[in-house]
């Protein structure tokens, strides 16, 4: 094969031209890209101060979510005029109480409330009036209980104590006449003075019953009867009546508490009873 011979001047045909050489920018090519330089940091800036107040923005609005979100929770479970754990809440500590106590062989108590004498504050004075009592009612039943204790605004003017730790007779005496001083206090709402007196009805878990709705039968039935009967024995429902000792209820058992500190016993060996007439042991 022959391989074709090239001259001068092919050869310099075929060989690679170097680069131009690049022309140096001028001053006026360097201020016109530092100026638009200048113009996408200052748009970038503005876009991260704008990003950044959005965020603040929607941290305030989070902020305001979560507690709308945790006073409607609290809300949910409270009664919004005085603050007390509504219905349910009583129903689910009652449920916890009573599981517990079934472990434990131990008694439960509700105590029944209604206010004496309330519907004429309203009458008289007005529900804004009503409503300051009422409040100024539950403030003094949180006094009077343990941390362990609910009271709840059962409606209206009635109010339902859960003891979970009952004890028998005694220790529910002491708290009915802790109650009953604090209920019958004087109220003060506008330079008015305003007085109110209790009854109070009693049921025990498991003795009057197991489940939650029979008790506040009991129990209110009970306060029902003593309703009217100031410090006097009431009996409340009773399937045995012949069998009543001096003192079957809450009442009785506080007259005899008191009988006892200063006789030093109970002379007559009195028991406090709940709604349905049995003893409270």
């Amino acid at each position: 094969m022959k391989v074709p011979i090239l001259d001068h001047a092919d050869a310099a045909a075929t060989r690679p031209r170097p680069p131009a050489a690049r022309k140096p920018p001028d001053a006026m090519d360097l201020a016109r890209t530092l100026a638009a330089t200048r113009q996408q940091l200052d748009a970038a800036l503005q876009r991260i101060d704008a990003l950044l107040k959005q965020k603040s923005l929607l941290g305030r609005r989070v902020a305001a979510a979560e507690q709308t979100a945790a006073q409607a929770r609290r809300f949910a479970y409270q009664d919004p005029l005085t603050g007390l754990p509504d219905r349910r809440l009583l129903l689910d500590r009652f449920d916890q109480a009573a599981a517990r106590a079934a472990r434990q062989h131990r008694q439960v108590a509700l105590l029944f409330l209604d206010l004496d004498g309330f519907k004429s504050i309203n009458d008289v004075h007005g529900h804004a009036a009503g409503d300051a009592v009422l409040q100024q009612v539950a403030a003094r039943l949180v006094a009077c209980l343990r941390i362990s204790d609910t009271a709840c605004r059962y409606g209206g003017d009635e109010f339902v104590v859960l003891l979970p730790d009952f004890e028998g007779q005694d220790s529910a005496a002491a708290v009915v006449e802790k109650i009953r001083a604090q209920v019958q206090s004087p109220y003060f709402v506008d330079n008015t003075e305003l007085r109110l007196t209790t009854s109070i009805g009693m049921a025990v878990y498991p003795v009057d019953g197991q489940q939650y709705g029979d008790l506040i039968q009991v129990s209110d039935f009970a306060m029902y009867r003593n309703k009217g009967r100031g410090r006097a024995p009431s009996r409340g429902i009773d399937a045995a009546p012949q069998s009543r000792r001096p003192a079957d209820d809450i009442d009785s058992a506080v007259e005899y508490r008191h009988a006892s500190d200063h006789a030093g016993a109970n002379p007559s060996g009195g028991e406090l009873r709940s709604g349905t007439g049995r003893s409270v042991q």
